[in-house]
């Protein structure tokens, strides 16, 4: 049979031997996420696998292992003998060499060819290797059901620690199962899973690796096994991002076979509370608005692009880093992959005006100017165009930053003409917009689609002071070897000064504190944030996007195909309650709370101005207000309204007392 032997694989090849290995996938602080494989395998060293496993296995499936060559051979002959009485296959005889042999050299196909070939294999493995490099090697190849395989991956499955540590009757488990993962299933055969456990030990103290104490405590012992319900995935719509942008880098093929270590910008404590936060708050959501619930749609509905429930996305970003921390892509993956945070390109509604008023401060407007929040008619693409405000009314003059967290449509419209929509749309760009934007006077009132991760970004420079840096999904990629392949350090750009991106901050803030989303406040959110709500015609699009010194999230609430969420279903009501759930949770749980103030730079200054005038304050003035100015940008004259009135008055009565 020489023949059989010249045709089989060289012993050698072990040496350059590359299994295909699960790609670990970590947070940014070091904390494992998740892993994706083709099949599951995350080699260890043999000094990271406790001794009692090793007896174990030892003990239950080559006693001899330390005795033989390779093969077993008074076990052959018993196994023969065995299947002869029986007239079939009853007991096998293999090594765990000739296993190993078989695992990793051979075919799976049963046949005497294959069983010839793999005792050579075995002898030959004995002489090329150490009794330590075939047992490592075996332990990392081993199949342990559910596509895991070793030791490694097989204790993160079934009982949701590394191998490393784990006890006597968990390495009981472990090396029980070997024989046969789907008839000792603890899932779905618990009692022969029990009845294999306990034949390990007892196994293990006839052999002497364990005392009759060590044996009773193990089998008093409660086994925890890690439940459907607990290996949830966490972010699923990121984790898919992530493998979108690994295809790129590394392709299709390695990122599920590569054994690479990738570190993400997520933090997962983050995306935890955004998962679990996300569904609780759109179930209120719809029972708000009286929508049909997802829960009436069945877990088995076929997968769609377009989902007939309410749906959602939200990002939140590092601004300091551009790290995205967190990303909801939709309310269920396994109705729909389409990831909304990301590819979804919605109107944004009135949350664009922070583009309008950000051009504004940042080409010499105060907060304290006046614009006109009076009917307009203009046209547009021929058609007539006549915007009006949420609440059909008009205010007359009034301040820029009233116009800003009163989110006054008309006014804005006019500011545009002052402006021009192609000035809004380059700072939408500087900002992080990416998508291509009209140049309409409507431009304030986001006609454009965009994405809510672009959004996100956007508001990010303004909480990032003017600095915009690009998102961060993926930070770096480790080989198996230990190479660094790939690291990204995001782009860095100033494009607003200090100055202009506090003015816009504070201005921001009176959307909390006086506008549009102090419902926040009546929810319990009572920290220092800054954001925008949009809604966009007909109620189809609620956005909120806000931010924390600390963070940047953007939240979008609709229906995957346009349509009237329902009536008043602004961007207050339908997605900053997302936004204010996240947050609440966050500074809750994980987030400093002590140092929350946003910042104030340099040449910045306060002013006591007039509301009526927006010039300095008088004693006579009877509504006043602290603003902040860009220093030389600040008013140097006093109020020309109330001071006259009331000098006038003065002399009015001068003149009666003398005469």
């Amino acid at each position: 049979n020489l023949w059989i032997i010249r045709s089989l694989p060289q012993i050698d090849i072990l040496k350059n031997y590359y299994p295909v290995l699960a790609t670990r996938l970590y947070d940014r602080n070091g904390e494992h996420v998740r892993d994706v494989y083709l099949v599951r395998r995350i080699p260890v060293l043999l000094d990271s696998i406790p001794e009692n496993l090793q007896k174990a296995v030892i003990s239950i499936e080559d006693k001899a292992f330390y005795r033989h060559h390779g093969l077993n051979y008074k076990r052959i002959v018993k196994a023969i003998i065995v299947d002869i009485i029986k007239r079939k296959k009853v007991q096998g005889a293999s090594t765990i060499t000739q296993q190993l042999a078989r695992n990793i050299l051979l075919s799976l196909e049963k046949s005497w060819i294959r069983k010839i070939s793999e005792m050579y294999l075995a002898i030959e493995l004995e002489r090329y290797y150490t009794k330590k490099d075939i047992l490592e090697m075996y332990l990392n190849q081993v199949y342990y059901g559910y596509g895991n395989y070793g030791v490694e991956a097989a204790s993160e499955f079934y009982l949701g620690k590394p191998v490393s540590q784990v006890n006597l009757k968990e390495a009981a488990f472990l090396a029980g199962i070997i024989r046969s993962p789907g008839y000792y299933s603890p899932y779905t055969h618990p009692d022969r899973c029990d009845k294999r456990i306990r034949i390990v030990l007892k196994e293990m103290l006839e052999d002497g690796y364990i005392d009759s104490t060590q044996y009773r405590e193990a089998l008093d012992d409660t086994l925890k096994f890690v439940q459907k319900e607990e290996r949830k995935t966490v972010g699923p719509y990121y984790i898919e991002e992530v493998k979108k942008i690994l295809s790129g880098i590394l392709g299709k093929a390695y990122v599920t076979t590569g054994g690479y270590t990738v570190y993400l910008g997520m933090d997962k404590k983050l995306q935890e509370i955004a998962d679990s936060v996300t569904e609780v708050t759109m179930e209120r959501i719809e029972k708000k608005y009286r929508l049909k619930p997802m829960s009436e749609f069945p877990e088995s509905m076929p997968p769609m692009d377009n989902t007939p429930y309410l749906q959602c996305a939200m990002v939140v970003m590092d601004p300091h880093t551009g790290d995205v921390l967190a990303m909801i892509g939709g309310r269920n993956i396994r109705h729909s992959r389409f990831n909304r945070a990301t590819m979804a390109k919605r109107q944004a509604g009135s949350s664009f005006k922070a583009f309008l008023y950000t051009a504004a401060i940042d080409n010499g407007y105060n907060p304290s100017d006046f614009v006109l929040d009076l009917p307009i008619i203009t046209q547009v693409n021929e058609k007539v165009y006549a915007p009006a405000n949420f609440d059909s009314t008009f205010m007359g003059k009034i301040t820029l930053r009233r116009a800003l967290y009163l989110s006054r449509n008309s006014a804005a419209i006019r500011l545009v003409y002052e402006i021009g929509p192609f000035t809004v749309i380059d700072y939408a760009h500087r900002m992080g917009v990416k998508s291509k934007l009209d140049p309409v006077i409507s431009i304030p009132l986001g006609p454009s689609g965009v994405t809510v991760l672009e959004m996100t970004d956007a508001f990010g420079t303004l909480a990032n002071y003017g600095t915009r840096i690009e998102p961060v999904i993926v930070k770096k990629i480790i080989d198996r070897f230990g190479n660094v392949v790939y690291e990204y350090d995001p782009p860095k750009e100033r494009v607003l000064s200090k100055q202009t991106a506090y003015i816009m901050i504070n201005m921001l803030m009176d959307v909390f504190n006086h506008g549009t989303a102090f419902g926040a406040r009546r929810m319990g959110f009572m920290l220092p944030a800054a954001g925008k709500t949009g809604t966009t015609n007909n109620f189809q699009d609620a956005w909120f996007i806000g931010f924390t010194r600390e963070y940047v999230a953007g939240v979008w609430v609709g229906y995957d195909v346009p349509r009237k969420i329902a009536t008043n279903a602004t961007g207050a009501g339908a997605a900053l309650p997302l936004w204010v759930s996240f947050m609440k949770a966050v500074y809750d749980s994980v987030a400093d709370t002590t140092d929350v103030e946003f910042p104030v730079p340099d040449s910045i200054v306060r002013r006591v101005i007039c509301e009526d005038s927006g010039l300095l304050a008088t004693p006579y003035c009877p509504r006043v207000r602290e603003e902040v100015f860009i220093k030389g940008n600040e008013p140097d004259e006093k109020c020309d309204i109330h001071a006259g009135k009331k000098k006038e008055r003065l002399f009015e009565r001068r003149d009666r007392i003398e005469f």
